[in-house]
């Protein structure tokens, strides 16, 4: 490839990312306009929005995307790599070593040239310093740790079974903080998964109340980012999945198996997720030296671009941009990943070709929030239809419909109707969940 075609990189392999460098592959890379690279830490993808089901099992590899695949039949390079910082004057992005089992070293500390960058790192989850949360929490923020949280889950349920576990109670509990749609999907997610598992030889699990799931809120409702009614909606269906919600609920410490709030009271709990809030990954704003607003994020203009140096563009969760409409900034979410990805096509095509480039504008299209695998609740907006609650059945197609687009984005339309086929006709021959 000519040596003068700009080098464009892509850190960060999630919704937004894999959506940029699969568009920018077919548009720019394919017709020799520019040379793509995509960074990553994982060899693989999933869809952040369904973490939730691959910790309870729900869903399994077969879900993933390599990106070695992927790369190499879209036409655009992956090296694998963790983010640690940028060196402005000579334009390359550096990168820590990641480490596979038992620390064996994957990949070494090297750095990758640029012309533009794109930092499209994801969001982490919060932990507000509270003491233990880091040595006694699991989270759920990446492909790792959603299959770790799968593998204790399933671990701790089979301990109860064959009487491994000392448990004087006869019944198990697992503690999710935080009710936002992250902790919400995950509690409704595992209680399918646990009676699943009781249909599935673990006998112990078919007693009423041998898994106890409690969701503990700080605010006083759920999913504050929805409006009131779907909230008081949410509360109602984790009520009748016997899910315990603790709202108004501060969590000031954690230890092994225990949970203090800021009442005096506790909670034990074999298992302790933490899903409360989030913030932006340390590494970007304590190595990118960029401006830093909400959440940790980078600041951006209109453009994208971030405040200090042109060639640098932050997107999704890693960008902190303003909502014009709303005068705050923009939410992390995945609708916002998913249009700025389509924006960022356009805008670094400009940016090859010497133009003008032009202002991101988003579209609130509403939320969902997916309470099993046949229930989801949420809104949707549209300006025929202005905003539409939904609930149930239709809901969750709409859900699954979310997923689709993105798949189709970054795979094509048919590939992604061909996963979804063979995806419904393996249900008939695999186990509903994964057992291993």
């Amino acid at each position: 490839m000519d040596a003068q075609v700009p080098r464009i990189v892509v850190v960060g392999g999630g919704a937004g990312g894999l959506n940029l460098v699969t568009r920018l592959s077919r548009s720019l890379g394919r017709k020799g306009r520019a040379d793509i690279t995509l960074v990553d830490e994982n060899l693989s993808h999933i869809w952040k929005p369904s973490l939730h089901e691959f910790a309870a099992g729900t869903k399994g590899p077969e879900e993933e995307i390599s990106f070695l695949e992927h790369s190499n039949r879209n036409g655009y390079k992956f090296r694998l790599g963790r983010f640690a910082g940028i060196d402005y004057q000579e334009r390359w992005v550096m990168l820590d070593p990641v480490l596979g089992a038992e620390d064996v070293e994957l990949s070494p500390a090297r750095a990758a040239p640029y012309d533009v960058l794109v930092l499209a790192i994801g969001s982490r989850s919060n932990d507000f310093g509270t003491p233990g949360v880091i040595e006694h929490c699991l989270f759920l923020d990446t492909p790792t740790e959603a299959k770790r949280l799968q593998s204790e889950i399933l671990n701790l349920c089979l301990r109860m079974e064959t009487g491994a576990l000392e448990n004087e109670k006869g019944s198990i509990r697992l503690a999710i903080v935080g009710g936002g749609a992250t902790g919400v999907e995950l509690a409704a997610e595992l209680r399918e998964a646990t009676e699943q598992l009781g249909r599935n030889g673990i006998d112990k699990l078919r007693i009423p109340d041998s898994v106890g799931i409690s969701v503990i809120e700080g605010s006083d409702r759920l999913v504050g980012a929805l409006p009131e009614n779907i909230s008081k909606k949410v509360l109602n269906e984790l009520g009748s999945l016997s899910v315990d919600v603790l709202l108004g609920t501060r969590v000031t410490r954690v230890t092994e198996k225990t949970l203090e709030f800021g009442d005096g009271s506790s909670l034990e709990a074999q298992i302790i997720v933490w899903a409360a809030g989030i913030q932006s990954n340390k590494a970007l704003a304590s190595a990118a030296d960029l401006e830093v607003g909400s959440l940790g994020r980078l600041r951006v203009r209109p453009t994208l671009q971030t405040t200090h140096q042109d060639r640098i563009f932050v997107m999704g969760d890693a960008a902190d941009c303003l909502w014009q409409e709303m005068n705050s900034p923009l939410p992390p979410r995945a609708q916002v990943a998913s249009q700025q990805a389509a924006f960022l096509e356009e805008q670094l095509k400009r940016w090859v070709r010497g133009d003008d480039l032009k202002e991101f504008r988003y579209t609130d299209h509403g939320s969902l929030v997916a309470l099993s695998s046949s229930s989801a609740i949420g809104s949707l907006m549209g300006r025929a239809l202005g905003t539409m609650t939904l609930k149930g059945w239709l809901a969750r197609r709409a859900y699954k419909y979310l997923h689709y687009r993105h798949e189709a984005a970054v795979q094509g339309h048919f590939r992604a109707l061909l996963r979804t086929v063979l995806s419904m006709a393996m249900r008939r021959v695999r186990p509903r969940l994964k057992l291993h």
